[in-house]
């Protein structure tokens, strides 16, 4: 049996829209994989969010051990005020699937996953996902890879990025003759991304390849409504029929990309289909932040404070400090991804939470969000975790609190007339059931398992390569998905990149950031 493996990342894909697709013939391919294979879905992490969830699927360790929570995390300063920093691999404390396959003598290729910029130097080949394209070199090792995806002939290398074309333009301004275009943009995206893997397959193949195309998740923000008959899409029938079939066509062609992906990896390879969460309608919207200020919990600055109309204040989110009186404010929800509340510690002068009373106020603040309903009585909230209450370790800066809305959706951060309104049309937002197939020799036929969890993964694909499996990874092999015989190893514990020789850590540029800022505010993480 081959010991190669394949793991192709579907960003926020879920059966409850791949499974009607391959009912209706749209998704030939991957239907044939469903039933070579073994189903299940696939449990993401408790914020099912795309940088805590891949970096976990491909560490095998949850946030607080890997200390990727969200896209930036909060930087508490001397004088009591808040500044958000953007995550990158630095801020990643755990070792990777990869490095591990390399340190077990395995060659990797690692395309467009979050949070491998700057790009490591592993055997094999790197291209870090979420990197403009002008900063696409930073994002990929070997340096030579780079100046030979420029060189192409078959495809623009500047379709690797993340800021191209039509998504300068924020998704809630698209016009619906602009919404083609917006399409065919993740259609030229994925397909980019795909001649990369297939070319690199082909020429140059390693025991490990791993990619992830972004274009499902992007689709389902924006067009979910579309797709989900249970939302019907609010615009004339014509309108709705017109986007429906593109966006099926969408996925008609990603399934073709897997194809061709699976093909050029060969005979005999373990095949793993995975997304980093699922997706679903969300139809309100929680201003978390306002239910703080409304509790004396945090306090507005004058020019921060609005009337709930989302642009008002969404241009102040690269200057944080622009919308929150610090000096006033113990709690706060720092980006609408995090679904956090974070308790702010005293620095000093009495301006936060100190050590000795964080217990009290934690507890009580939990009491209070458990209790919260809307006009009708109904509660707003699906449940909380306490972060740090759960009797582990955990890496700072980690949320004191997630939340969890009845609805599955974001929070809000910007300030509002009222904490909970209905939206006027569903959009889609995040589950935390994703998807797993495995299909090739190592996977029992036509097989459904029960949920998986995204932990899970890295000591699978180790054990196909394999390779014996960390003490420290907290997720398990599947045997119940595989073919008698194979077993995993354990192995010693896997560095920390903690213990890592330190790198230089220039700060990201103001463009940089800019970027990732306007990217999730067209995703629907910023208001």
């Amino acid at each position: 049996m081959s010991d190669r493996v394949l793991m192709i990342g579907l960003d926020g894909a879920t059966f409850s829209l791949l499974s009607p697709l391959s009912r209706q013939g749209h998704l030939p391919f991957l239907t044939g994989l469903i039933k070579s294979g073994t189903i299940a879905q696939l449990m993401s992490t408790r914020n099912p969010l795309t940088p805590p969830a891949w970096t976990s699927m491909t560490t095998g360790v949850s946030p607080e051990a890997h200390g990727i929570y969200d896209f930036l995390r909060p930087a508490f300063l001397e004088d009591g005020g808040v500044f958000l920093k953007i995550n990158d691999r630095r801020d990643n404390h755990a070792e990777t699937v990869f490095s591990i396959a390399n340190r077990g003598g395995k060659r990797a290729t690692v395309l467009n996953f979050f949070g491998f910029y700057p790009a490591p130097e592993l055997d094999g080949h790197v291209a870090s996902g979420f990197v403009p394209w002008k900063h696409l070199r930073g994002g990929i090792h070997p340096p030579a890879l780079f100046d030979r995806l420029r060189a192409s002939e078959d495809f623009d290398y500047r379709d690797l990025g993340m800021d191209i074309g039509e998504e300068k333009k924020v998704v809630q301004g698209l016009e619906a003759d602009e919404h083609e275009e917006w399409i065919e943009l993740q259609n030229v995206r994925d397909k980019a991304w795909t001649d990369v893997m297939c070319r690199l397959l082909e020429e140059d193949p390693t025991d490990l390849a791993a990619i992830v195309l972004d274009g499902p998740d992007k689709i389902q923000h924006l067009f979910w409504r579309y797709l989900d008959p249970e939302c019907h899409a609010g615009e004339p029938g014509e309108q709705t029929e017109k986007i429906t079939r593109l966006v099926t066509e969408f996925y008609a062609r990603m399934d073709d990309n897997i194809r061709r992906m699976v093909e050029a990896a060969g005979p005999g390879t373990n095949v793993l289909i995975t997304s980093d969460h699922g997706f679903g309608p969300t139809t309100e919207i929680v201003y978390i932040n306002q239910w703080l200020a409304d509790r004396g919990y945090l306090h507005w600055r004058e020019d921060g404070a609005g009337d709930g109309r989302a642009q008002l204040a969404a241009d102040k989110l690269k200057d944080h400090q622009a919308m929150i009186d610090w000096k006033r404010t113990v709690a706060f929800c720092p980006t609408p991804s995090s679904n956090a509340i974070f308790i702010k510690p005293d620095p000093g002068d009495g301006s936060g939470i100190s050590p000795d009373r964080y217990m009290e106020f934690a507890l009580k603040l939990r009491e209070e969000l458990l209790a919260w309903t809307d006009d009708q009585g109904e509660k707003v909230l699906a449940g909380l975790d306490m972060n740090k209450m759960r009797g582990r370790a955990f890496i700072e800066p980690c949320p004191d609190i997630t939340l969890k809305l009845r609805d599955g959706g974001f929070v809000s951060i910007i300030s509002s007339d009222a904490v909970v309104k209905p939206r006027a049309l569903a959009d889609g937002t995040h589950r935390p059931e994703g998807i797993f197939i495995g299909a090739g020799p190592a996977f029992r036929q036509d097989e459904q398992v029960d949920p998986l969890n995204l932990l899970d993964i890295a000591p699978l694909m180790l054990t196909l390569l394999g390779l014996p499996v960390p003490k420290n990874l907290e997720g398990r092999v599947p045997q119940e998905a595989l073919v008698p015989g194979i077993t995993a190893t354990k192995a010693g514990q896997a560095r920390s990149a903690a213990s890592q020789p330190a790198e230089e850590r220039p700060e990201p540029s103001a463009e940089e950031r800019e970027v990732l800022l306007r990217q999730m505010k067209k995703l629907g993480y910023m208001d």
